[in-house]
């Protein structure tokens, strides 16, 4: 049987995976992205850079077992860590991992999370946990995200010495989310530089939830 990804997918894959590069979420050969399909996941290829990826190389995994169906290519050598994801949570139908650079540098330290400075870190992304460093490409690796994130109220993971996961009902909401987190990064960067940074408060923080315009928002952000 010969899998295809449709034009839509592929020009959303694309899409993102420059954006990714660009944004400078990745360097060279880093990171990886998966969708899924039905029972396929579609992943990004072992070794090649996000941004250099095409039609034909995305890599058709069979979530069910893991076979690899692509006749060439590897799938990204974390393929445990989004196969684990996509089977236990059926609300995830996209996955970015990235290595965004000022977001590591916070997380590696004796930060454990990057507050909520604004807005739409609470609205989009919301609570964000985190694991000690684990050997990357490993099933160890993948067990400890799951443990976390098969918690249908996390939809980021910090990863201590590594990068990040973002998850969505899509591409393009998983992506938003890994962006608005390198963003608050930024932000408490920037603000310890100059002064005591100030989280938002719980209430406040509920008061965004209760707006009617994020709710509206987060509607179309499902919706992709």
């Amino acid at each position: 049987m010969e899998y295809l990804l449709s034009k839509d997918d592929v020009l959303k894959l694309s899409y993102i995976s420059q954006k990714i590069v660009d944004k400078q979420l990745v360097v060279g050969p880093g990171g990886n992205i998966s969708i899924r399909t039905d029972n396929i996941m579609w992943i990004s290829p072992s070794g090649f850079a996000l941004d250099q990826i095409q039609e034909d190389q995305w890599v058709p995994v069979q979530i069910h077992n893991g076979q690899s169906l692509h006749p060439t290519l590897r799938p990204s050598s974390e393929i445990a860590m989004h196969l684990e994801i996509y089977r236990n949570r059926k609300d995830i139908n996209a996955i970015v991992h990235t290595h965004p650079p000022i977001t590591i540098g916070i997380i590696s330290t004796e930060h454990n999370e990057i507050p909520a400075m604004f807005p739409d870190f609470v609205a989009l992304v919301g609570k964000v946990p985190f694991i000690e460093y684990v050997v990357p490409c490993s099933t160890e690796l993948a067990n400890s995200v799951i443990n976390i994130l098969q918690d249908p109220a996390y939809n980021a993971l910090y990863l201590k010495n590594h990068g990040l996961i973002t998850l969505g009902t899509n591409i393009m909401q998983a992506y938003y989310r890994t962006e608005i987190i390198e963003n608050a990064a930024k932000v408490f960067w920037v603000s310890k530089t100059v002064g005591t940074p100030r989280a938002l408060l719980e209430h406040e923080i509920q008061e965004i939830l209760n707006l009617e315009a994020e709710k509206y928002r987060q509607k179309l952000l499902e919706r992709g």
